[in-house]
């Protein structure tokens, strides 16, 4: 009488019809929803930083731009007739 291990005859059993190397049904399906979720995560991070560089306001102490100067003609009143 030999004292096996039940769960050893049942993985020799399955290697003999399955094989060794076994991969999950869907398995590739969600690497590759994954992958592109955290493609889409880094994406959307880039965005953000992004918006708020873009918006970012100047420092106080920044040296105001130069105005344009505004030159007004002031026109004689027109001759009364």
């Amino acid at each position: 009488m030999t004292l096996e291990d039940p769960f050893a005859q049942i993985g020799k059993k399955l290697d003999e019809v399955v094989g060794k190397r076994f991969d999950e049904p869907g398995l590739r399906e969600r690497m590759v929803k994954w992958i592109v979720a955290a493609a889409c995560a880094i994406g959307a991070a880039c965005v953000i930083v992004w918006v708020i560089e873009s918006h970012r306001l100047p420092p106080e102490n920044a040296r105001p731009i130069a105005k344009k100067p505004v030159i007004i003609q002031i026109l004689p009143a027109p001759a009364k007739p």
